[in-house]
C-alpha cells in the first residue's frame, strides 16, 4: 500500500491522540472533544517532547524527584542512579527506540493535505501542548 492509498483509506489515523485522551474511539471527533482534550492536557499532564528529549527528561527527573531532590544530601546510590538515568536519557535522545526511517511527506502535497484534514484536532492539540510545555518551563523551574 502506498502512502497515498493509506491516506485515502479508513486505516489512516483520525485524531488518535484526541480520541485516546477523551475515550472517543468510535464516531466523529468534534470541537467539543478537542476542548475536553485541551482541558485534560492543561490540568493533568506534564508535557515533554521527543525533539526536546534531554530537557524533557530533566524536567521529569526534577518534578518526580528522581535525582533525590528535596531529600537532603543524595546518597551514593542516588547519585549512581541519577548518572545512569542521565546516560539512558542521552542515549534515548540521540538514537531513540522504536524509531523507523520513513520518507518525508512534502508539505502541501495531496498526502499531506489528506492527513492534515483527517487529523486537524491532533494538530491543534500538539500546538496547544507546545504552549503548555513553555508555560511549564516557568512553573516547574522551581520544583
Amino acid at each position: 500500500m502506498t502512502m497515498l492509498e493509506y491516506a485515502k483509506s479508513p486505516l489512516a489515523e483520525d485524531n488518535w491522540m484526541t480520541r485516546t485522551i477523551t475515550n472517543t474511539m468510535e464516531g466523529t471527533v468534534t470541537s467539543a472533544h478537542f476542548d475536553v482534550a485541551k482541558e485534560i492536557i492543561g490540568r493533568k499532564c506534564l508535557i515533554g517532547f521527543v525533539d526536546n528529549m534531554d530537557e524533557s527528561m530533566k524536567r521529569y527527573a526534577k518534578f518526580f524527584r528522581w535525582d533525590g531532590a528535596g531529600q537532603g544530601h543524595a546518597t551514593t546510590h542516588q547519585v549512581k542512579d541519577s548518572e545512569e538515568r542521565s546516560t539512558c536519557a542521552q542515549k534515548l535522545a540521540k538514537g531513540g527506540v522504536n524509531r523507523h526511517q520513513y520518507g518525508k511527506i512534502a508539505e502541501g502535497s495531496e498526502i499531506w493535505k489528506l492527513l492534515k484534514k483527517r487529523n486537524k484536532y491532533d494538530i491543534l492539540l500538539y500546538q496547544y501542548a507546545k504552549g503548555i510545555y513553555h508555560q511549564q518551563n516557568v512553573v516547574y523551574e522551581e520544583v
